[in-house]
C-alpha cells in the first residue's frame, strides 16, 4: 500500500490499528507545542465515503462550529487519506497561529463589580473557587462537584466551560444559569443537594458490583451497567426527581436465552420492590440472588490475544464510535462472544440466511455459527426492506 507508507512518513505518530475497516489511531503534530489525538475510521477505503474522524481531548483547542463545519468539508472533498490529513493538519496551524495573535492584542482586564462577585461567593459556606493567574477562568466548587466558567467579552457575564453536573430534562440548562457568579453558585448548591442521595446509591454500586458500564463513573453519569453472569448483564439508570419510590428504569442486556429466562424472572417479582430498601437490595430481590458478583482482581494480559474477553469481536474494541460498549453475547455456552449491537446488526444484515422476527434480525454467530439475534431499532426498518 503505497499510500500507507507516506502516512508513516508524514504522520509517524499515527498507526493503522485495523485493515478491516481501515482505522488509523494516534496523534497528529500539528506544531512543536501541540498534538492532537485522532482516530480516521475509512471503512471504503481508498474512497473517503463514509469516512469519519475523533479527536481527542485537546480539540478543545478548536472549539466551535466554524472548525467542525470546515474538517468536514475537507472530509468530503478530500481525494485521499494522506491529502485529508495534510489539509487537516494545515488547519489547525491556521487556526492556533490566529489564536496566538488574538491572545498577544487583547487584555484581561476586570472592573470592580467582577471582583466584588468573587469575593461575595467566597463567603458562601462550603465553596470553595480557584482561578487561573489571569482568572480568564473560574472553578466553584461544592462538596467535591464543580463547574468552571470563563468571562465573556463583554459586560460581566459567564459562559459554561465544563460542569460535573448532568444534564436533566426537566432542569434548566446550567449555562442559562450564569449570568452572575452568585446566581450559577446557588444553582451549583441547589443541583448537588438534589442529587445527592442518587450519588449514595451510585456510590453503593460501584463499591458492591462489578460495573461494566461506564469503565470510570462521574458524577454526570446517573446509570450503571452491572455483571450478573458470564452472559447477562443489567442497566439501570436512576430518575433523580422520582420521589415516589418507584423502580429505576431497568434493561437485560446479554445472551437471548438469558435475557428472556431472567425477564420473566424480574417481572414475576416487580411488585416486590420496596422504596425503604437499598437499590441494590432491591435488585438481589427482584433477581433472587443472595448476593451480586464483584469484579474479579486484575489478571496479567496475554499479550499474544487478539482482543479482550468483554470487546466487540467484530471491530476488536471495548467502545463503539458512539460511545456504545458490547451488549449482545452468544447463547452458545462455549462460545459466549460479545458483540455491539450495531456491528452483530451489520453483520446479520450482510449474511444469507437472516431472518427477521418481532423487530429482530436473527442469523448465524460470526465466530461460533450458532442462532444469534439482535434488536432492530425503528430507524433500521426501512434500510432493512431494501437489502
Amino acid at each position: 500500500m503505497a499510500e500507507y507508507s507516506d502516512i508513516v512518513k508524514c504522520h509517524p505518530l499515527l498507526v493503522l490499528i485495523s485493515e478491516k475497516p481501515m482505522t488509523w489511531y494516534g496523534f497528529m503534530v500539528v506544531n512543536k507545542d501541540t498534538r492532537i489525538e485522532i482516530k480516521l475510521r475509512v471503512p471504503h477505503y481508498p474512497e473517503l465515503r463514509g469516512a469519519s474522524v475523533h479527536f481527542g481531548q485537546q480539540i478543545c483547542l478548536f472549539q466551535g462550529s466554524e472548525f467542525r463545519s470546515k474538517y468536514k468539508g475537507l472530509l468530503q472533498n478530500a481525494t485521499s487519506v494522506l491529502s485529508f490529513l495534510r489539509q487537516l493538519q494545515g488547519l489547525m496551524e491556521g487556526i492556533i497561529k490566529k489564536k496566538r495573535i488574538e491572545s498577544t492584542t487583547k487584555e484581561y482586564f476586570f472592573n470592580k463589580d467582577m471582583l466584588k462577585e468573587l469575593k461575595t461567593v467566597l463567603k458562601e459556606p462550603n465553596i470553595e473557587v480557584q482561578g487561573n493567574n489571569d482568572l480568564s477562568a473560574v472553578k466553584i466548587i461544592y462538596k467535591s462537584i464543580s463547574v468552571t466558567l470563563k468571562p465573556e467579552n463583554t459586560g460581566n457575564s459567564w459562559a459554561l466551560i465544563s460542569s460535573d453536573l448532568p444534564e436533566l430534562p426537566i432542569w434548566r440548562p446550567f449555562d442559562k444559569c450564569i449570568s452572575t457568579l452568585m446566581e450559577a453558585t446557588k444553582t451549583l448548591q441547589a443541583k448537588v443537594n438534589a442529587l445527592e442521595d442518587i450519588w449514595r446509591e451510585l456510590a453503593e454500586i460501584d463499591e458492591n458490583c462489578w460495573v461494566i458500564d461506564p469503565v470510570n463513573p462521574k458524577p454526570c453519569h446517573l446509570y450503571r451497567r452491572i455483571h450478573i453472569n458470564s452472559a447477562l448483564s443489567l442497566h439501570i439508570k436512576l430518575n433523580p426527581l422520582d420521589s415516589d419510590g418507584h423502580h429505576p428504569e431497568m434493561k437485560l442486556l446479554g445472551s437471548d436465552k438469558e435475557v428472556y429466562k431472567t425477564r420473566e424472572i424480574l417481572s414475576d417479582n416487580l411488585c416486590k420492590w420496596d422504596a425503604d430498601r437499598s437499590i441494590l437490595e432491591n435488585i438481589m430481590e427482584l433477581l433472587q440472588i443472595e448476593e451480586l458478583p464483584q469484579r474479579p482482581p486484575d489478571e496479567p494480559k496475554d499479550d499474544g490475544a487478539i482482543f479482550g474477553d468483554d470487546e466487540c469481536c467484530i471491530c476488536f474494541s471495548m467502545e463503539s464510535e458512539n460511545g456504545e460498549i458490547p451488549s449482545e453475547i452468544c447463547s452458545n455456552e462455549k462460545c459466549r462472544k460479545h458483540f455491539h449491537s450495531s456491528c452483530l446488526l451489520e453483520w446479520l444484515q450482510t449474511v444469507a440466511g437472516k431472518q427477521m422476527y418481532f423487530a429482530r434480525c436473527h442469523g448465524t454467530c460470526p465466530v461460533c455459527k450458532e442462532n444469534i439475534s439482535c434488536a432492530v431499532k425503528l430507524n433500521f426498518l426501512y434500510n432493512w426492506e431494501l437489502i
